[in-house]
């Protein structure tokens, strides 16, 4: 059973050292954590290393440690989508769409929404629970 869902930011603050990187360790300490990434994540995270790193090798590596080695990819469907429109009404703010289908991925799988991204903080808690990391700074 998948029990935390990682946005894109919090694997990025994890690899690069940033605030929040200690939490998403600690979770990945803990045995009793299964943690996972909508799909759409690949996506974001390829697009980020490659705007950040030079090195095509570690890009690779980084890419394929996150998302092959340790997590585990949730697809979007149909129910997913239909969630995410329904948390985009739920909030004032605007919530990008990617945003809205990972935030619905964990509620898919009744997980928990780890991120630091201010927008996705204004989903009620009683829709997804989040664990928001520090922003970067």
């Amino acid at each position: 059973m998948i029990t935390h869902v990682l946005d894109t930011s919090a694997l990025l603050a994890h690899y690069f050292d940033e605030p929040g990187a200690d939490q998403v360790d600690e979770l990945w300490s803990d045995t009793s954590n299964h943690l996972a990434v909508c799909v759409l994540s690949l996506v974001e995270l390829k697009t980020r290393l490659t705007m950040e790193l030079d090195d095509p090798v570690e890009i690779e590596r980084v890419f394929d440690l996150y998302i092959n080695h340790l997590t585990v990819n949730i697809a979007v469907d149909r129910w997913v989508a239909e969630k995410a429109i329904s948390l985009r009404e739920s909030v004032e703010v605007r919530l990008p769409l990617f945003d809205a289908l990972i935030a619905a991925c964990a509620q898919k799988e009744s997980a928990i929404l780890v991120h630091r991204d201010p927008h996705m903080a204004d989903i009620p808690e009683h829709l997804v629970p989040q664990i928001r990391l520090p922003e970067k700074g």
